[in-house]
């Protein structure tokens, strides 16, 4: 029998370089609170560490978590919690998908890293740690763009709403 490994999520350096351009809407299609969050991921741009069990990679801010954050990230959280199967996709930086699929208390973990050999591990993680890091990791993360003036709480508290299905938001 697998042994229960750790999930961590964690912002890391502030990252240097930006290899993408400033985000803009010059059609004026996005909403204050859309517009806020890219620029905050471009203009707060850090690591963010990704472990899970012995693998150990980074992404960053812009572009890979902007994309999850635009890509019912909060949605698939809440979804996580009632037992159905979440995926991150994280090929702008790292080259990886990460698929959860719950089964129980525990979570079978599947890291499939895109590289050359496409080798594809199964790792066993607690479901309640799982869901604690993700929604500690997207709390903070909001609570930091509010902070930086990006977002407005109230955007925030509606934003990350289906993140908490059982609790309610923080402030």
């Amino acid at each position: 029998m697998n042994k229960i490994k750790q999930f961590k999520l964690r912002l890391g350096d502030k990252n240097i370089e930006n290899f993408t351009t400033p985000p803009d809407d010059p059609l004026g299609e996005l909403s204050d609170f859309e517009l806020g969050l890219r620029k905050f991921c471009y203009e707060f741009n850090r690591q963010v560490i990704v472990e899970i069990g012995q693998t150990k990679f980074k992404v960053f801010l812009d572009p890979d978590i902007c994309i999850l954050l635009e890509d019912r990230f909060t949605e698939q959280i809440g979804e996580l919690e009632h037992d159905q199967i979440m995926g991150l996709d994280f090929v702008e930086s790292y080259w990886c998908r990460i698929k959860f699929v719950p089964v129980d208390r525990q979570i079978k973990c599947y890291l499939k890293e895109l590289n050359y050999y496409s080798q594809e591990s199964l790792i066993i993680l607690n479901k309640q740690q799982v869901l604690t890091e993700l929604k500690q990791f997207l709390t903070e993360l909001m609570s930091l763009a509010v902070n930086q003036g990006y977002i407005s709480l109230q955007d925030r508290d509606e934003f990350i709403k289906p993140a908490f299905v059982q609790s309610e938001v923080l402030r």
